[in-house]
């Protein structure tokens, strides 16, 4: 049998990049899953209200961050209600004791 010798693969031509100019670089938003995820939450919680599933993700997707802030500018008046109602049973509770 004859002896074959092998050959070796010829190398590829390397590629150079070019240089890209800033003003074609778009700049991707960053991606917020955690609010993203909390946006849904609201919106399924408060119910769709006509809206079809996949344009409230759409929202929650582009406007998330937005949606949140609102949501959470109500939770603190919320927050701010409920610890005024204790304040309030305290002081109550607190003169009932001293009375009795």
């Amino acid at each position: 049998m004859p002896i074959v010798k092998k050959t070796k693969p010829a190398q590829k031509a390397k590629k150079t990049k070019k240089p890209v100019s800033r003003a074609l670089i778009k700049s991707k938003p960053t991606k917020n899953t955690l609010a993203y995820y909390e946006c849904m939450c609201h919106q399924a919680q408060q119910g769709l209200k006509g809206k079809k599933i996949t344009k409230a993700c759409h929202e929650c997707k582009h406007n998330a961050l937005a949606i949140n802030s609102q949501m959470s500018k109500q939770k603190l008046k919320d927050v701010q209600k409920l610890a005024q109602a204790h304040a309030n049973f305290k002081q109550t509770l607190e003169e009932y004791v001293r009375k009795h």
